[in-house]
This record gives structure tokens, C-alpha cells and sequence, in this order.
């Protein structure tokens, strides 16, 4: 077991070989969650009735978002589809920000939905990128071929 006060910071630990892990993107699209479903309320893109889906579209895809995003934050190493899906829905925010914007709606709430959109779709992208590269380089190890650096090492 790794000594707590001893160890590396949590994103680049002693078996990462000094590489950061998939959990420094999923904690910031977790970040990128919370001002999702808070930024409605914070900047007041109007009332429900008159915005119609973007209120909504937004606390849920923040619920959603912010929950596959502590898992993957908990176990970096698990589920890397979790990414792939956190990505998916930045690019239905973005999507949803143009598609169903109605004419009175705020210009805050359109260009809050594409900066976390485009958000979300680059942090999902690295943190599952960052996942399937470390699963290659322990398959890759557990062959016996080199890896990234050049070192041959076996198990």
C-alpha cells in the first residue's frame, strides 16, 4: 500500500510512470458539470416556461455528466466509456444550443451550452484517450515488447 503522505498528487501517481492519469480530465469535466447545473440559476437565463428546453437540458445533462465523471475520477483505470459519453453529450450541448434555442432565448445561456459543450468534448476525448494509451502500453508491457520510452519490460 502507498504511504498517503509520501505519494505522488493524486493525477500522477507512483504506477503511472510519472504520466498523468485519466483522472485530472475527469475532474475537470466533474468542475465543468457543476457550473453546468448551477449556471441557470447563477446567471438567469429567464424562467422555465419561457426558455423552454434549455433550462432543463442543461441540469439534467449536468446530473448525468457530473455523475459518470466521479467514476471515472475514482477508478481511472475502469470504464473509459464513461469519456466517450461525457464527450457525447458536450456535443449535444453544443448541438441543443442552436437546435432548440427559441427567439427570446438568452445569448449567456447559448454561449454557456458551447463553451462547456466544446468543454466536455475535449476532456472526455483525453481522459478516454488517456485511458485506451495506458491499457495499450500494459498490454504492450505484459508482451514483452517496448513502450513509449523505449524500455522493454516484462512482468
Amino acid at each position: 500500500m502507498v504511504d498517503v503522505a509520501t505519494s505522488r498528487h493524486f493525477w500522477i501517481g507512483p504506477g503511472t510512470d510519472e504520466r498523468l492519469t485519466p483522472s485530472l480530465p475527469s475532474s475537470l469535466v466533474f468542475l465543468v458539470a457543476l457550473w453546468l447545473g448551477f449556471a441557470p440559476f447563477v446567471l438567469h437565463f429567464g424562467v422555465a416556461a419561457r426558455t423552454g428546453f434549455v433550462e432543463p437540458d442543461d441540469v439534467l445533462v449536468a446530473m448525468l455528466i457530473s455523475a459518470s465523471a466521479l467514476v471515472r475520477m475514482t477508478v481511472p483505470k475502469d470504464l473509459p466509456v464513461l469519456s466517450v459519453v461525457n464527450a457525447a453529450a458536450g456535443v449535444w450541448l453544443v448541438a441543443t444550443a442552436f437546435l432548440f434555442a427559441a427567439p427570446g432565448d438568452s445569448v449567456r445561456a447559448t454561449v454557456n451550452d458551447v463553451l462547456c459543450g466544446v468543454l466536455l468534448l475535449g476532456l472526455g476525448a483525453a481522459s478516454a484517450a488517456l485511458t485506451y494509451a495506458q491499457r495499450s502500453e500494459v498490454r504492450a508491457r505484459s508482451a514483452g515488447r517496448p513502450d513509449r520510452d523505449g524500455d522493454r519490460r516484462a512482468s
